[in-house]
């Protein structure tokens, strides 16, 4: 079935975002086209405000999908093919998700300080005075990652040998990687602003770095933009995966970008 003339312009609009256009989608358009339009309407604001390229919002795009808070694996897959369409290289995609992968070590981060305060509230909290190999530690972590946040102090006190591992680990894209410092810090910025996971200490850590790095605040807030779209999801996956819910078939309809 092909999709009717009068829904043609979302489809092409929606069909990158959401890696095709079904029959089930057009109908569902037919049913509620305000949802559509306005979601549309949303998708436009990054876009519009063109501060970020094509590229950049796809890469941008997939880290929001991609991570462990957030992972959607059709729109990740959408993604990708959009930024490998506009020109992105593999090792720049591949190089997102590895970055992203990071995300959880914030359990870490959230997690010792929890346990350092029980631990002084009975009396055996550790140690306010670094050792030796602590105080280097630090000083690595300062100079390859450009930042330090009180909640790594107890991390450092209780568990040397972790944040060791994963300060090693968490360079491995400023160090190997093919993106820019920019670029890693809207996307640092991005996955701490999804809803699933919002860490506000690490938006705040990373929209310093990229400020320093030449970021405009139009660059900051279109990362996060990007972000909030994901609200959307489980909607637009309900349409292609509940077919109690919604009439018509899952032909996909080809459309040119």
């Amino acid at each position: 079935m092909t999709t009717s003339e009068e829904h043609t312009a979302p489809a092409e609009a929606l069909s990158g975002y959401l890696g095709g256009w079904t029959d089930t989608l057009d109908a569902e358009y037919r049913d509620s086209p305000k949802f559509f339009d306005r979601f549309l309407a949303m998708l436009d604001v990054p876009r519009s405000r063109d501060s970020l390229t094509p590229v950049e919002q796809a890469l941008i795009g997939v880290a929001v999908v991609g991570n462990t808070a957030s992972t959607n694996w059709p729109r990740l897959r959408a993604y990708v093919r959009v930024a490998l369409r506009l020109g992105a290289s593999r090792s720049e995609v591949r190089d997102v998700l590895q970055l992203v992968s990071i995300m959880s070590i914030h359990a870490l981060s959230i997690g010792a300080p929890a346990v350092a305060d029980v631990l002084r509230e009975r009396g055996i909290g550790p140690s306010a005075e670094l050792s030796a190999r602590q105080q280097g530690l630090r000083a690595d972590f300062e100079h390859n990652r450009g930042y330090w946040h009180k909640s790594w102090d107890d991390v450092l006190a209780l568990d040397p040998d972790m944040f060791e591992a994963y300060t090693n680990f968490s360079t491995v894209g400023p160090q190997f990687g093919s993106l820019p410092v920019k670029l890693r810090e809207l996307i640092y910025i991005a996955i701490d602003c999804v809803v699933t996971h919002l860490y506000v200490p690490g938006v705040q850590i990373h929209t310093r770095a990229a400020l320093d790095a030449g970021a405009t605040v139009d660059e900051i807030l279109s990362a996060i933009e990007i972000a909030a779209f994901t609200g959307a999801d489980p909607y637009f996956e309900a349409i292609a995966r509940v077919p109690e819910l919604f009439e018509g078939a899952n032909e996909v309809v080809e459309h040119s970008q």
